[in-house]
């Protein structure tokens, strides 16, 4: 199969196409067969299920009421007597009870209300009523199909016909029609032919198409495509000095030319390149030593000032703390100067209010002063009356003087307690003074140590403020510390790639090595070795003291390379347009309509 030729396999190709269109036709043919015949039991079902609501519907009136049973099954009789259906409205429908008896049938009316089981059969010896009776008993749904074999009208010859039937429960009806199946077989015939007719004349244009396209693509390719296969696989092997100059001019062949010549090109600058590219790559390994060198100094350097950063913000964080500690005393002290100012001034309230009652006390005294004053003087006037009546009122004058006695004690006793409020309220006076300026003095007191609480408040707020500021930068530090390990990392990494691609240039001189640009010659290994002492020779530069590492110098390199390399011209070879075969057009359908049947056999 692969060791065939071109041409071999366009016919081979060919003949499975045609072996496809004749599958392809029969399968139709098949299915088209299939579509006929459900197409005829959809025909045959629609025809029963409209027969069969009629009766529903009379029944249903006889039910209702509407109408009497028996004037409901002949109004049923009658429209379904003259139902017709079918492209020449020939096709009929009738009614058995189910117990055998014809109730109608349009063809033979004689049969109505005849018992008709064993009267009518097919030409196999089934007895048709009986058979549908059966079936219909043995369905589910009250509807079955049945399929029996009876000669045309007017032929002796049996041909299949498709029986279909309802049943009635309620009245024990069976309402049924069946249509003839021999035509199906002749229209699947007469279609099949029409597309194997087109199937032929399609066949035919696969084949003219097939050589045409066989010679186009030899054309193109410019010989078998097994001699194209060959060259390629000469070319993917490394050998550029194949000989196409017979290609015929605008073939893949001569593309193929076309592409040798432009590798050639191509093979031979890379090859002054591969040298260029390896010093100059041994010179950026150089100089990316050199800068990996000065940034892991610097790393080194952030990473002490990140320390020192992180001392500076723990002392920070503690002066902080402990002025929190000194603004929260602060505050306690201020609040229980302030209790104390406030029991200073309930202490003066008090004393204001006892050098009050004092007073009132004092008013009291008064008053009772001046009630002895009167009760002596009314005692006296008392005995001067008694004197006055003489042995009468000797008694009088007995209690009067008893009166009078009373009333200077009285007097007496009221100025010491006068003397001692008088005194009493001097002191509470003088105490509710003190008590006065202890409160301004607390008052005072409480006012410093608020504006003390206060501005050890600003200084925790500064120092918080500090704390933060320095966290920040710490944590500026450290990211820079971070970024400049990052850096070195990939200064590093930048260092490995220029040693990988030096690598790369040497395989890259093995691999130019493995092409023959002319008959009998391929590139040797010299470029490989002149690559190793370029590489070298730039380690050596470098020769400053530690402190201050070597340069680099790009702007050498650049002024070296193009002394080097030539600008290299890829000529791209466009490949001669190709014409794809076009697919075989798919064999056509026959569309076929069924047939109607041309009578119906009668029980």
């Amino acid at each position: 199969m692969l060791n065939l030729s071109f041409k071999r396999k366009i016919g081979l190709l060919v003949g499975a196409s045609i072996l496809a269109l004749i599958l392809l036709t029969v399968a139709s043919s098949l299915r088209m067969r299939s579509q006929i015949v459900e197409g005829r039991k959809g025909q045959l079902v629609t025809a029963v299920e409209a027969a069969y609501n009629i009766a529903a519907g009379f029944e249903a009136k006889a039910t209702a009421g509407t109408m009497s049973k028996e004037d409901a099954q002949k109004a049923a009789r009658d429209a379904i007597r003259v139902a017709r259906y079918g492209a020449e409205a020939k096709d009929y429908l009738y009614i058995f009870s189910m117990d055998g008896a014809a109730v109608m049938h349009p063809l033979k009316p004689e049969w109505d209300g005849q018992p008709m089981i064993g009267k009518v059969k097919d030409s196999k010896g089934l007895d048709i009523i009986q058979g549908e009776i059966d079936v219909l008993r043995a369905s589910k749904d009250g509807r079955a199909y049945l399929m029996t074999d009876f000669p045309r009208p007017g032929k002796t010859e049996s041909v299949p016909k498709l029986m279909y039937v309802m049943q009635l429960k309620n009245w024990g009806w069976l309402v049924g029609s069946g249509l003839y199946m021999d035509d199906v077989d002749v229209q699947v015939r007469e279609t099949a032919v029409q597309g194997l007719l087109v199937t032929l004349l399609i066949l035919a244009g696969i084949g003219a198409l097939g050589v045409v396209i066989a010679r186009s693509v030899l054309r193109q390719i410019g010989g078998e495509p097994s001699e194209a296969m060959a060259v390629m696989g000469e070319v993917a092997r490394g050998n550029l000095a194949v000989d196409l100059s017979q290609s015929v001019p605008g073939s893949l062949l001569d593309s193929l030319s076309t592409m040798v010549r432009s590798l050639r090109t191509t093979v031979s600058q890379v090859r002054q390149s591969t040298d260029s590219i390896s010093t100059a790559s041994g010179e950026i390994a150089t100089g990316n030593q050199d800068l990996s060198a000065r940034t892991e100094q610097t790393a080194s350097n952030l990473q002490q000032a990140a320390s020192s950063m992180e001392q500076l913000t723990g002392t920070v964080k503690q002066s902080a703390d402990s002025a929190r500690q000194a603004n929260q005393l602060a505050s306690s002290a201020a609040e229980v100067a302030a209790r104390g100012g406030s029991v200073v001034s309930q202490v003066v309230t008090t004393m204001n209010e006892i050098n009050a009652s004092s007073k009132k006390i004092s008013d009291i005294i008064g008053v009772i002063d001046g009630i002895a004053f009167q009760t002596n003087i009314l005692a006296l006037n008392a005995a001067v009356e008694a004197a006055r009546a003489g042995e009468q009122g000797r008694g009088f004058a007995v209690v009067a003087s008893e009166v009078r006695s009373l009333a200077q004690r009285s007097a007496q006793a009221a100025k010491e307690i006068k003397g001692l409020i008088g005194a009493s309220v001097d002191r509470v006076e003088a105490g509710s003074r003190l008590v006065a300026d202890a409160g301004k003095t607390m008052s005072e007191i409480v006012g410093s140590v608020q504006r003390v609480s206060d501005i050890i408040g600003e200084i925790t707020a500064a120092s918080s403020e500090q704390s933060d500021g320095i966290s920040q930068v710490n944590q500026s530090v450290t990211q820079l510390d971070q970024m400049t390990q990052q850096n070195a990392a990939l200064v590093e990494e930048s260092a490995a790639a220029a040693e990988s691609l030096r690598d790369q240039a040497k395989r890259l001189a093995s691999v130019v090595a493995t092409f023959r640009l002319e008959a009998g010659e391929s590139l040797m290994l010299q470029p490989a070795a002149a690559v190793s002492t370029s590489v070298v020779k730039p380690a050596a530069k470098p020769a400053a003291p530690a402190h201050k590492p070597a340069a680099f110098k790009p702007a050498a390199t650049k002024a070296a390379a193009p002394a080097r390399s030539a600008p290299s011209a890829v000529i791209a070879a466009a490949p001669a347009p190709r014409a794809e075969p076009k697919p075989a057009p798919a064999a056509s359908k026959a569309a076929a309509s069924a047939a109607p049947s041309d009578d119906w056999e009668t029980f």
